[in-house]
């Protein structure tokens, strides 16, 4: 749960509750009323996310990031992963690997996972070791920094871009007609490439807002 306050400059943060509530898996989820049509395995959530398989099941079965479109349930059950998930996952590994504790780190992935994928564009969060905090603008960030203690930012919405990017070239499954769909030829991706496919995602993004 968050507690939102008010901050020096008059903007509004969310303070990301410590309470643990376990995101369940769902065969039909939200995501795929928003119009979520594909599914991702294990396997490229994995990859794209940063991690490895072994630390994605570990997560899946301890409940801290659940595939949320389908859960395996027995031998020979595959997970189906969202692009929500992916970017949550690798949201997780960040905070993780900056050396935020487990218990809020998996506060700030319920406190996610609530939100839409819309919402999660936009989302910047601030650490400071003790508390995580979501902000919703660069002058909040600011605001917080201005307080003299020693704070980190993880952006959200370029985890977002950088996972919708990646994706591209993934195998997925079509939520629809539960097919294996091809990604874009399976050749590597320079750092070049992956920059210009970035700027044309957030230039389709920014002409959609327009529109």
């Amino acid at each position: 749960m968050a507690n939102r306050t008010e901050s020096e400059d008059g903007g509004v943060v969310s303070h990301v509750g410590l309470a643990h509530q376990p995101v369940q898996g769902e065969l039909f989820t939200p995501e795929q009323a928003e119009g979520i049509t594909r599914g991702y395995r294990g396997t490229v959530a994995a990859k794209v996310a940063g991690i490895t398989y072994r630390q994605l099941d570990y997560w899946a079965r301890k409940r801290i990031v659940e595939p949320s479109i389908k859960s395996s349930h027995g031998s020979g059950s595959r997970r189906l992963y969202s692009f929500k998930d992916v970017v949550i996952l690798a949201v997780l590994k960040r905070l993780l690997d900056a050396g935020v504790n487990l218990v809020n780190a998996t506060a700030t992935v319920n406190y996610l996972s609530r939100r839409t994928i819309t919402q999660l564009e936009d989302v910047t969060v601030v650490c400071d070791g003790d508390q995580v905090i979501e902000c919703s603008g660069p002058d909040q960030v600011f605001s917080l920094m201005k307080s003299g203690r020693a704070v980190f930012a993880i952006s959200v919405g370029a985890i977002w871009h950088r996972m919708e990017a990646d994706l591209e070239a993934c195998d997925h499954v079509d939520l629809e007609s539960g097919q294996i769909r091809s990604g874009v030829p399976d050749r590597p991706i320079d750092e070049l490439t992956a920059m210009r496919m970035r700027k044309r995602l957030e230039l389709q993004h920014r002409q959609r807002q327009q529109a």
